[in-house]
């Protein structure tokens, strides 16, 4: 009997489960211009129960879904703002029930006898999407969008320009959901104006395959998505402005946009010599399609920095892509974009840009190193002269093909070029802090540069009935090629006389690099909750690099002899290859993602000398077991949690390894080891995320750590003040990175405040003359921030920010480091009669605990008043920079055991003129709004 009741009950949850797995899909447009109607509320009753209800909101393309419905009679009714409500009998038989498109009418009655008054939403919440009502938050005339950016709950903008949501950096940047100048955040954020846009939405964005086939990997990058108003979409809208001044500085730029439903055109142009120049982290990083790694690491693979100090960006140890220009920089740069779509649903989308630019640089540098040596510290002083020019041209371009709703195709090719010329004129002089002076000497240096790039990709997609496959091809191409003309005198004193030494030298230097990558994935959803993944991929680079150097002959007035220790060239292979498993487990709020990967790497190296023949070959070959694991969380009160642990291994790359010493700096000389090991790595990031809608409350913080073994370091030899260095193998390298902010508007309307607190820690192996010696950094920064805004009329903000840096060394002779760092901001504008505005921004720079001569305590005031004009079509402005005379550049550099304090030339006070002309749409006409945009 028990066993009978079993089965029935068994029968029974059977029967209701297969019975519930119904779907009721459709679209909803607009009947008089067959517009999608997004996020319309769409409710499904029982007709035998009006209790028993199911609800949803149309997507942004008017789409819905409502499933887990059992077969019966329903009343569907959908609902939107202008519109009349529409009411539809439904019957549900069958698994899946499409009922297509659904067409309702305007609701005229409404808006003429309605008269809505009021504020529109701030901030909607949707599905893995924050929408900010851009018009709800006020900015100065003719801002661009990054000064909306600063206005809205949970976004922080830096000093370079970054945009942080809740905590996360943005990573990609879309307008009206298409790339924007090669998705770059800042080229957008900079340039259009802030009162064009309608929307700013923040979205979580699933990865391509997890946007294909509906199975929710975890995985989410921030995605920033700015929608154009309606009315600026049938004409150009964007600003001119020419500005000149004291001491001849002048700035002009330009920014003109037209879009349309599917067409996007923009030209962007900038010339000035006020040392606005480079490009940011994000030009760099849009042109390698988020992977800066495929073009600017190193060419045989290996370790690489990218270092950005106040907004310009270098790339350590890949010589690809380097605005060297510092001091007072004159450039001239610009670019277009265009992007189009066709056909039904977009079948085909064409992207491409091209930007440029030309730069100009004469710098003075002044700098103090501090090296631990085993028994004593090395200081050296050093004044320097660089006369730069820089040419760069980028050129993106991306098509995408969908021949059917099942089938993604997508090809991008890019190319970068890029051409610098370096003419240093330096001084320099080292001493030890017991033994005295050990050298001094003058060098010139006159270096070209030429670094083109080319990169391409295919991949395809094919959606399957429970999951889909996949293929990405990738082939890169990186040609460095290098000249110089070194010519040194240093003078050591060794036995206290002074011993000279002259170097005259050419040089020249090639590596070429050619990078292929096949990846192959498979993706199936198992059951409700399991779905897995399988995948393959094999990267293969080769790598022809060479260098000559010669020494330069009086008799002949040539340089016609070659030196063995610097020529030698290198033959260098590598390769990887991996197959991936992995699972994934879906629950309502959580979802872990978790799998391992086999991989096989080698490594085929052979040396030769100047006289061709072979010195040195060196074959090997790696095994691992690569563990990954991603777990994330999120609930309906927008709280997220987000934690992901990965290995990886790296092979060294061909300047660690060629066997060749490179002499450009007299004082720091480099020799590679072609004996090197790969670089195993772990790595564990946690981030969360809190976010109220209501109260405009959020709080976010993370965590990350990387661990090292067989890390490269550097192992150092001083010999009479200069140092020989060459890269080795050490183990027990970290870095840790954690933080928190906290923001919130308070009681008094218009003012919010923010609270944050950053902390960093590395640990750092290297070997002084053969000892080992460990440096230890800290890094601690709390920060708050105040705004305070009373509509367009007055905007302030004040930041404060401090932080302290400690670094240590285990060598008895190391001094210990300790300085702080301040950098605090407070700005004012106010517009205090009609359509004339006064601005001001005070920026205080300070530090304490550097070198003499490097510590800073700058206060940077700049002010200005702008008076309106037609309309405020036009603006003339009167501005002062550097108002105080205080303006310096000074920095600061640690790495590993070696700290080097920087200045250089700047600009100081200076007054000019400026004419602001805003383009506003052209040859568009007076069409009443869509009635669901009078309220959010």
């Amino acid at each position: 009997m028990k066993r009978n009741l079993i089965f029935v009950l068994f029968c029974l949850l059977s029967t209701k489960v297969f019975a519930q797995n119904q779907r009721l899909t459709g679209k909803v447009q607009a009947a008089h211009n067959n517009e999608a109607i997004g996020y319309a509320a769409v409710l499904l009753t029982e007709q035998s129960d009006s209790t028993k209800r199911s609800g949803a909101l149309t997507s942004f393309n008017g789409e819905f879904l409502l499933k887990d419905l059992k077969n019966g009679k329903y009343i569907l009714k959908i609902s939107a703002l202008g519109y009349k409500t529409l009411v539809k009998p439904v019957e549900i038989a069958s698994a899946n029930v499409e009922l297509g498109t659904l067409k309702m009418d305007e609701d005229a009655l409404s808006l003429k006898e309605v008269n809505v008054t009021g504020q529109q939403a701030n901030v909607k919440i949707k599905p893995d999407t924050i929408e900010y009502n851009a018009t709800a938050f006020k900015t100065q005339p003719n801002a661009a969008v990054e000064e909306l950016l600063k206005k809205l709950p949970g976004v922080e903008v830096d000093r370079d320009g970054n945009i942080l949501v809740q905590g996360q950096k943005v990573t990609r940047l879309t307008v009206d959901g298409k790339d924007f100048f090669g998705t770059d955040p800042k080229t957008a954020t900079k340039n259009l104006p802030a009162d064009a846009i309608a929307k700013v939405q923040v979205v979580d964005s699933k990865t391509q395959e997890a946007k294909a086939t509906g199975i929710d990997d975890g995985q989410r990058e921030k995605v920033l998505n700015l929608t154009i108003k309606e009315d600026k979409k049938r004409g150009w809208f964007g600003n001119a402005n020419l500005a000149g001044g004291t001491t001849d500085r002048y700035n002009s730029y330009l920014s003109a946009n037209h879009f349309n439903k599917n067409l996007q055109f923009a030209v962007l142009g900038m010339s000035n010599n006020i040392s606005n120049a480079s490009f940011q982290f994000e030009d760099l990083n849009s042109f390698t399609g988020g992977n800066i790694g495929n073009i600017f690491a190193p060419p045989a693979g290996g370790s690489f920095s990218i270092n950005v100090n106040n907004g310009r960006t270098t790339i350590g140890g890949s010589g690809v892509f380097d605005n060297s220009a510092i001091g007072e920089v004159t450039t001239h740069s610009g670019g277009v974009n265009y992007s189009n779509s066709w056909g039904k649903n977009n079948k085909l989308a064409i992207s491409g840009s091209y930007f440029t630019y030309f730069s100009k640089g004469l710098g003075n540098r002044f700098s103090n190193v501090q090296d631990v040596n085993q028994t004593d510290v090395l200081r050296t002083d050093e004044n320097s002269i660089r006369d730069s020019d820089n040419q760069a041209h980028r050129f993106n371009f991306k098509a995408e093909y969908h021949p059917d709703s099942l089938t993604d195709i997508t090809f991008r090719p890019n190319i970068i070029l890029n051409y610098t010329r370096n003419i240093n004129n330096r001084k320099f002089a080292s001493s030890f802090d017991n033994e005295g002076k050990v050298n001094d000497g003058t060098q010139y240096l006159n270096q070209k540069n030429s670094t083109p790039a080319l990169f391409g990709e295919f991949s395809a997609l094919r959606r399957l009935k429970n999951g889909s496959v996949s293929l990405r091809l990738n082939g890169t191409q990186n040609t460095f090629n290098s000249n110089w003309i070194n010519k040194s005198l240093m003078n050591t004193y060794e036995t206290g006389a002074a011993a000279a030494d002259e170097l005259n030298q050419s040089a020249s230097q090639e590596n070429v690099s050619k990078t292929y990558t096949v990846g192959l994935n498979y993706m199936r959803q198992l059951n409700k909750k399991w779905s897995a993944n399988v995948g393959y991929m094999y990267n293969q680079s080769n790598v022809d690099a060479e260098q000559v150097t010669l020494d330069y002959n009086p008799l002949t007035d040539r340089y016609e002899t070659i030196v063995p220790d610097f020529s030698s060239s290198i033959d260098n292979k590598n390769w990887l290859q991996s197959a991936r498993f992995g699972f994934i487990y879906t629950r309502t709020q959580w979802t872990y993602n978790f799998g391992f990967g086999l991989q096989e790497t080698g490594l085929d190296a052979t040396t030769f000398s100047n006289a061709a023949t072979n010195a040195n070959n060196l074959e090997k070959k790696y095994y691992n077991v690569l563990p990954r694991v991603s777990i994330n969380f999120k609930n309906k009160a927008n709280h997220t949690l987000q934690i992901n642990y990965n290995s990886s291994v790296n092979l060294p790359s061909v300047n660690d390894l060629q066997p060749v010493q490179n002499n450009s700096n007299p004082l720091y000389q480099r020799i590679g080891n072609p004996n090197l090991d790969a670089t195993k790595s772990h790595r564990m990031a946690i981030n969360f995320n809190t976010f109220s809608a209501d109260n405009n409350k959020y709080w976010n913080g993370y965590f990350l750590v990387n661990y090292a073994f067989d890390a490269i370091g550097n192992s150092v030899r001083n010999i009479n003040g200069v140092q020989e260095v060459q890269p080795v193998n050490v183990d027990g390298n970290y870095f840790f990175n954690t933080g928190t902010f906290f923001g919130q508007p308070t009681k008094i309307k218009g003012l919010r405040m923010g609270y944050g607190l950053n902390l960093y820690g590395s640990h750092i192996s290297s070997y002084i003359n053969a000892e080992k010696n460990v440096t230890n950094r800290y890094n601690i920064g709390p920060n708050t921030n105040f705004s305070y805004d009373i509509d367009e009329k007055l905007n302030t903000s004040i930041y404060l920010g401090v932080q302290y840096s400690r670094v240590s060394n285990s060598l008895p002779s190391a001094i210990d480091n300790k300085f702080f760092s301040f950098l605090n901001n407070a700005s004012v504008s106010w517009e205090f009669v009609k359509n004339m505005r006064i601005n001001a921004e005070l920026q205080h720079n300070g530090t304490a605990g550097r070198a003499d001569g490097f510590n800073n305590n700058v206060f940077l005031l700049n002010a200005g008043l702008e008076q309106y004009m037609m309309k405020r079509r036009i603006t003339l402005s009167l501005r002062g920079f550097d108002i105080l005379n205080q303006n310096t550049n000074i920095d600061r550099i640690i790495n590993g055991s070696r700290t080097e304090d920087l200045r250089f030339n700047t600009i100081n006070r200076y007054f000019y003129m400026s004419l602001n002309y805003k383009i506003t749409k052209a040859g568009a006409t007076n069409t009443r709004s869509n009635p669901r945009n009078t309220v959010g």
